[in-house]
Order: structure tokens, then sequence, then C-alpha cells
């Protein structure tokens, strides 16, 4: 049986093409190449991050950058904080901010969503798209 990470990442993919996101990397999943590191820009431990997916989304002319979150004490780590710097902070070269998906259980949403909204300036809350799984 697969893990929940897995599972969700999987999922997450699937959401992804349905709205017909260009896949350009997914984590762990067989016919896709692993998703590139992501420069970090100063912060938290400065090492470049990798999402469990990355996509280009054509009508916007933007990425789309997947992160899956169990909700198993990885949603407030520092590893986790700092993912969400870099990620939230990450644009296409024509200058439009990369669109962040989360994924995680149903019964995560609302503690995520109370988190992040207080941990990320406004101004980014419309590149962020929170995906309650169906699982």
């Amino acid at each position: 049986m697969r893990d929940l990470h897995t599972s969700l990442r999987e999922e997450l993919l699937n959401a992804l093409v349905e709205r017909r996101f260009e896949i350009l990397g997914a984590k762990s999943i067989e016919g896709f190449v692993p998703p590139p590191f992501l420069p970090n820009d100063g912060f938290g431990d400065q090492e470049k991050k990798q999402p469990d997916i990355f996509a280009f989304d054509p009508a916007n002319e933007r990425f789309v950058i997947g992160l899956v979150k169990t909700g198993m004490h990885d949603l407030e780590t520092q590893a986790a904080l700092t993912e969400y710097d870099v990620f939230f902070d990450h644009a296409h070269p024509n200058g439009k901010r990369s669109l962040v998906y989360f994924m995680m259980p149903a019964s995560q949403v609302a503690d995520f969503t109370a988190m992040i909204t207080h941990y990320i300036h406004r101004d980014y809350w419309n590149n962020m798209v929170i995906v309650s799984s169906k699982q």
C-alpha cells in the first residue's frame, strides 16, 4: 500500500492535469522527471527547495508549484516555513508570480489555512490554492 504522501502527490498531479497545466516535473511519480530545485533568495536554511510538482499554466503564462502536506507535523516546521517563503517568492521570467497549490487531507485544511494566512503577507493570498484531498 502506498504511503499518504505519495497518494496525495498523485491526487495533486491529477488535479493539475485536469486544470490543463503542463507538468514539467513530479517527484517520485513514474513517467515524470523530478521537479527542479528552486532558488532560495535568503530564507531559512538558505538551501534550494524542491516542490512535489512543478508545472506551467499556459493560459496565464506562469509557473505552478505543487506541495503536499500530510498534516503529520509538517505544516509549521522550519523546513516547511522556508518552503513557503521560497515558493511564494518564485516567479516566471516574465515577472508573474508562481501559483502555489497545496494538497492535504481534508482534516488539515482549516488548521493550515489559519496558519498560512497569518504567516504569508496578504499580497500572496491570490497566488495560493488549497486543495482538500478526496481520500
